[in-house]
């Protein structure tokens, strides 16, 4: 599946609002290494609601002339199975831990990084106060999964009249590029 979108530049990304106004740190943005920015948030299709995950069944690829992102499969996907890559998402700022819980990610994966942030190997072993916190029992474990399943239904809930208003908004553009189509195809045949 291609990601696709308005292609930008990196300071028209800058200047753009937020796609989720009430969550200034939700982009649809796909960085490609032209140094252009696909906005899946302007005539995105599908690929842009594939979600994050520190263990994903898909990886982005990026085709030789660096102009399009495909969504691949890293293994055969199960029937109703959610397709989910790693986002690895570059910020141009210091990694903090509040820049990490800004970008917090709840995928629940047993290796799960914590963020949907590029994490080099070298920033891993650290945080921004040199101590990260490890989990070591399987109790410290459930208590974090029971609360990561809280906090992504607490999201869901709070996204839901966003995601059915873009939904909506999708129906409607693909109905009106369909009717146009038709259009072109009748005026082409006259």
């Amino acid at each position: 599946m291609e990601y696709e979108g308005k292609r930008i530049s990196s300071d028209e990304a800058d200047e753009q609002p937020s796609a989720d106004p009430d969550n200034p740190y939700h982009t649809f943005f796909f960085s490609l290494s032209s140094g252009e920015i696909i906005d899946g948030a302007q005539q995105g299709n599908d690929a842009r609601w594939i979600n994050h995950s520190c263990e994903p069944n898909c990886e982005g690829h990026e085709n030789d002339a660096g102009d399009r992102v495909f969504i691949i499969a890293k293994r055969d996907i199960e029937k109703d199975e959610e397709l989910l890559y790693d986002y690895a998402l570059t910020i141009d700022e210091p990694l903090t831990d509040s820049l990490k819980q800004n970008y917090a990610c709840w995928c629940g994966a047993p290796q799960c990084r914590g963020t949907m942030l590029a994490i080099d190997t070298d920033d891993a072993d650290g945080s921004e106060d040199g101590d990260e916190q490890q989990y070591d029992s399987q109790s410290d474990a459930a208590v974090t999964q029971r609360w990561i399943r809280e906090q992504v239904q607490d999201e869901i809930q709070r996204l839901q009249p966003y995601l059915r208003r873009e939904i909506h908004r999708e129906v409607r553009r693909n109905m009106r590029l369909r009717r146009q189509r038709q259009r072109q195809r009748r005026n082409n045949r006259r």
